[in-house]
């Protein structure tokens, strides 16, 4: 993260300019209505600090509430946003747990491990830590920003707010130097203390750039990188650092730990659809892109959703069983609105299976299951804890199971998944399955220098299983090395850009009435990655990695479903 300056100059011209504006507005009678409209509820807990880089998502909700389209929906951006994973990323209790697994692997590290892991997670006070005083950001411990009291604790736990992602500047996007936290924040620091450039997808409207100037020291511009693709590489494209594990030396190279940008890259969504387009999708007809100013905003085309739906819905679940602890500004409601539409796009939007060329020959049934995948990058994608998997199940014409593979119990524990029974385990990608402890599961299987199995991320230098579902349009002549399969995977002439086909034979002693069904689910963290974190469980040296297990025991791990099929042989 750099900070790029702008001129004094065309502050002076522009920033006077608008603020003489701003005064005229604000002791008009309609702005003075519009500011005295009755208090929202829902904004009585929002974090309000107006700071030397960023404000805070209470400020920017003030206008950016009650919004809606033509059809009376609403689609306010602060509503919408403030049950997200990204509202949320400095409270994720898995990503604090980790955080500290990560200190005490690497203890000599400690300060550069959290000052780099706030970067995306905690982007604001780590921002404003590093250029304010020049040091790296505290995460943990005492005066750490998780802490309630400490400077930056507002701001830690705003996590990734609003003016965070809109004051980023087009400087190297969509390049490795503008990538993995590296962004650039647009700003000014000379005669305008508060003034720093908010960009947007729209012309800005003069008065309301006043308004907005004004009341939070945001200077509307437009720039089309707010709706790039590149703009969301900043973070969600990731390549960390490793340790040596024999000679504890830092390599000099990196490790691909997240690259959904790449992927996207590499796939037939980038001639058609942005980042943007699948997770912050543009709102059916005219919408407003405010609520609050003078003249109040009119309606227009393009406005986006501020929903950042992906797949993760056990944290939020998390998030709103625990929200008082975890210091939410998210209400039950919005959290379950979040979790819900999330459910949604898993099951609408995401992979489909189907079953083909079932048949019965010498006692064995044979059947193929064809996978789908309906998303612009691998699936699962970006952090190495997601998977999903294959759930079959055979039963004869009793209903009574004659071939289960794929089964799961409350902790998303795969029975027959060698992982989950060993943390050095892998269990292969398979072409051909014929026995109930073999599981098609699409995931990635991290491993240190020495070839181990590992969960830490400052330790894996290599993936020893990669056979994530890749998008359509995928070409492996031309894919760079960094998203390629890895493991059995890659050899598989079935397993290609956009599909697979896994063909299952299984012995039965009468084929009338067998009824095959397939389920894939899909598991945002994991169960090894929960399970690893066990050894490092102590209330002193490690209270977040404690208060994590103690969530997770409450709340069943259990797999999202994404789709299935069903067939029944006459």
């Amino acid at each position: 993260m750099v900070l790029r300056r702008r001129s004094a100059s065309l502050f002076a011209l522009v920033g006077l300019t608008l603020i003489a504006l701003a005064v005229l507005l604000l002791i008009s009678p309609t702005a003075a209505s519009a500011q005295e409209a009755t208090p929202d509820p829902t904004l009585v807990n929002l974090p309000v600090e107006n700071g030397r880089y960023f404000d805070t998502s209470g400020l920017c909700a003030t206008c950016h509430r009650n919004m809606v389209d033509e059809h009376g929906n609403d689609i306010s951006f602060d509503t919408a946003w403030r049950a997200t994973m990204m509202a949320n990323s400095g409270r994720d209790p898995y990503w604090r747990a980790g955080l500290r697994r990560e200190v005490l692997a690497n203890p000599d590290f400690s300060a550069f491990i959290q000052d780099k892991c706030a970067t995306c997670h905690m982007p604001m006070a780590r921002t404003t830590s590093n250029l304010a005083t020049g040091l790296p950001l505290q995460v943990l411990g005492e005066g750490g920003a998780i802490q309630p009291g400490t400077e930056y604790h507002t701001l830690a736990l705003d996590s990734v707010s609003c003016t965070l992602c809109h004051q980023i500047s087009d400087t190297h996007l969509g390049e490795r130097e503008g990538q993995s936290g590296h962004y650039t924040i647009d700003g000014a620091e000379d005669q305008f203390a508060h003034a720093r450039v908010i960009y947007g997808p729209f012309t800005p409207d003069a008065a309301q750039a006043a308004f907005m100037l004004a009341s939070t020291g945001g200077l509307q511009t437009q720039s089309d990188h707010i709706s790039s693709s590149e703009l969301c590489s900043s973070c969600h494209e990731l390549f960390t650092p490793y340790f040596n594990v024999e000679t504890r030396e830092l390599a000099p190279v990196t490790f691909q730990e997240q690259t959904p940008y790449t992927e996207w890259l590499n796939s037939d969504y980038r001639n058609s659809q942005t980042c943007q387009a699948c997770h912050m999708p543009i709102v059916d007809g005219l919408a407003q892109a405010a609520s609050l100013g003078n003249p109040i905003p009119a309606m227009r085309t393009g406005v986006s959703q501020h929903t950042l739906l992906g797949g993760n819905v056990y944290l939020p679940r998390i998030l709103q069983a625990f929200g008082e602890e975890l210091e939410v500004t998210s209400t039950d409601e919005q959290f379950q609105q979040y979790i819900d539409l999330t459910r949604q796009q898993l099951q609408n939007d995401t992979a489909r299976v189907t079953l083909q060329n079932a048949a019965v020959t010498d006692g064995t049934l044979s059947f193929d299951v064809f996978v789908q995948s309906l998303v612009g990058h691998k699936f699962p994608t970006a952090y190495p804890s997601r998977r999903t998997w294959l759930h079959v199940t055979v039963r004869d014409a009793s209903g009574a199971v004659v071939f289960e593979s794929g089964s799961y119990d409350d902790y998303g524990r795969i029975s027959g998944n060698a992982n989950d029974d060993d943390a050095q385990g892998v269990e292969p990608h398979y072409d051909v399955i014929t026995a109930p402890d073999q599981v098609q599961i699409y995931e990635p299987i991290m491993g240190d220098t020495a070839g181990n199995v590992t969960t830490t991320l400052l330790l894996a230098s290599q993936y020893l299983k990669d056979n994530r579902i890749l998008p359509q349009g995928y070409n492996p002549a031309t894919a760079p090395i960094e998203i390629v399969p890895w493991g059995d995977a890659a050899t598989d002439s079935d397993f290609v850009g956009g599909s697979d086909r896994v063909t299952y034979q299984v012995p039965v002693t009468n084929a009338a009435g067998l009824t095959i069904e397939v389920e894939m689910v899909y598991q945002t963290l994991g169960y090894r990655w929960a399970e690893n974190l066990r050894e490092y469980a102590d209330p002193v040296a490690a209270p977040e990695i404690v208060d994590f297990l103690r969530y997770y025991e409450a709340v069943p791990n259990t797999p999202e479903f994404v789709t299935s099929a069903t067939v029944t042989l006459p």
